[in-house]
């Protein structure tokens, strides 16, 4: 095998960097003292910035994706974000911008020579890679929530904790938070029916540890009571209401038939969903107490400690130590901590991120996380934030919480339009492809096509109150979803040389 074979096949091939980088993310979000991910997080970087020099000088593939040339706009625009903020969080916000072009160069990009068939094969393995490794933690968690074990990790450099396990009324797992373990289950039950049409020919059918997973991550987001993912599920829906009525419409059919139809279908499953969530979160919440009275009905049943026998020489005056009363059937309580409006309680942030825009509106501070080990910087000025604005800007520690505060305060407004800009094409043109005389709702593969499409939209809701899609490091759903908006790109490019050919 020559060395060019062994560059393109295995050291420098993007598909394999992928799978790399989603296991070293996955474990980014499992908090641990060992900080196991920290060495392999920097030889990835390196890594990715090869991949893209040897592209970029052999296929070019990153020069052949729709928009590429915003895309490289977008990144030229941070790069002088990145600069016009030096010295401040430099290198850190050189990093951020080497992840940036590493998620628009490399996770978006595909060879359109490649086959069909070999890239599915690809992306079946990414899917497997990252639902049985969901399937694993989910396991944990739930062991972690039936026997009501929480402890905490340090982060931080040591500075503050994490909660893991079951605390706070909320399921942690191994997870930084219920949030993103909620959200990993959600991803990895789409990924089931992506593999399902790759495997079995259509996106119904489920093998068993499919089927298993499937139960563990419903248990986990009942538990979790993620806010966040409740949003991205009606997000779901609505996204799915509306695309399905206008491809109704498309076809010559009724507004009237296509509103009822689909309306009363998403809208029931929606209202069916989160009212058996709730029997089942009911039911859920006595099995910590039922398991530990079975442990103690046991103890006593194999110890015969209810015989207690009296010693001769004890004092009979002496005091005589009672044991524990017995653990009863009660439940535990199960509710969100995340506050009580729709924002989770994030609404504070969003506007103080908003202040940074104000001071920075052209291409922004590069880097949300402007307290980053010190009580002050010099990059902005702190007279004009209130104290609640400080607060809430060293309470997120550079997590906006919001992926387009997020963008506006780190890209400024020229990065944001470009992003905007391109985020408008790319619905155009999947939307004028359903729309097209080619797309068949009852072909599997457009079934398949439409749910990719759905998905990638409800995580755009989801980042209204979190942010992982774009300029946020080493981000598993960032990666899945440039991953599949790519694959998205790839599948249009081969069906319209299909149709020239014929």
């Amino acid at each position: 095998m020559t060395i060019k074979k062994v560059l393109d096949n295995y050291l420098l091939n993007p598909m394999i960097y992928r799978y790399v980088n989603l296991v070293i993310f996955m474990v980014y979000f499992i908090p641990s003292a060992l900080n196991i991910e920290n060495i392999p997080m920097k030889i990835s970087f390196v890594w990715g910035l090869g991949v893209i020099a040897y592209d970029f000088v052999t296929k070019r593939n990153m020069l052949k994706q729709p928009y590429w040339l915003i895309l490289a706009l977008l990144a030229a625009s941070y790069l002088v974000s990145v600069v016009t903020n030096y010295p401040y969080q430099f290198p850190d916000t050189a990093i951020n911008w080497g992840y940036l072009i590493i998620s628009l160069f490399i996770f978006y990009a595909f060879d359109t020579k490649e086959s069909k068939q070999s890239v599915d094969k690809k992306i079946r393995i990414f899917n497997d890679i990252f639902i049985y490794a969901t399937l694993v933690l989910g396991l944990i968690a739930i062991v972690l929530f039936v026997f009501n074990i929480s402890y905490r990790v340090p982060a931080g450099l040591g500075t503050f904790t994490l909660r893991q396990g079951f605390i706070g009324s909320r399921l942690f797992g191994v997870y930084t938070s219920p949030n993103i373990g909620s959200m990993f289950g959600y991803v990895s039950v789409v990924l089931m029916l992506v593999n399902n049409h790759f495997k079995r020919g259509t996106w119904t059918k489920f093998q068993t540890l499919y089927v298993i997973n499937g139960i563990v991550q419903y248990i986990f987001f009942v538990l979790s009571k993620s806010r966040g993912t409740q949003i991205t599920l009606v997000g779901l829906g609505f996204m799915l209401f509306s695309i399905a009525v206008l491809l109704k419409i498309s076809k010559k059919r009724k507004l009237t038939s296509a509103l009822k139809i689909w309306g009363l279908g998403v809208g029931l499953s929606l209202l069916v969903f989160f009212s058996v969530s709730r029997t089942v979160e009911e039911t859920l919440s006595y099995v910590p107490s039922t398991i530990e009275v079975v442990k103690y009905e046991a103890s006593n049943l194999f110890n015969n400690d209810n015989d207690t026998e009296v010693d001769p020489d004890q004092d009979p005056d002496s005091e005589v130590e009672e044991k524990p009363a017995p653990p009863t059937f009660s439940r535990v309580d199960l509710r969100s901590d995340e506050g009580g409006e729709l924002s989770s309680g994030r609404f504070s942030i969003w506007m103080a991120g908003l202040q940074l825009v104000k001071q920075k509106p052209f291409f922004g501070v590069a880097d949300t996380d402007i307290y980053r080990g010190i009580e002050t910087t010099n990059q902005i000025d702190e007279s004009q934030l209130s104290d609640l604005d400080i607060s809430e800007l060293q309470r997120a520690s550079g997590n906006m919480h919001n992926t387009y505060v997020s963008v506006l305060a780190k890209s400024g407004i020229v990065g944001f339009t470009l992003l905007a800009v391109f985020v408008v094409l790319i619905l155009k043109d999947n939307i004028v492809y359903m729309l097209s005389g080619n797309f068949n709702l009852k072909n599997p593969s457009d079934q398949l096509y439409l749910i990719i499409f759905v998905f990638l939209l409800s995580l755009f809701v989801n980042d209204v109150v979190e942010n992982h899609l774009i300029m946020n490091n080493r981000d598993v759903i960032g990666l899945v979803f440039w991953t599949y908006l790519g694959y998205l790109n790839f599948v249009r490019s081969k069906l319209s040389a299909d149709e020239e050919l014929a």
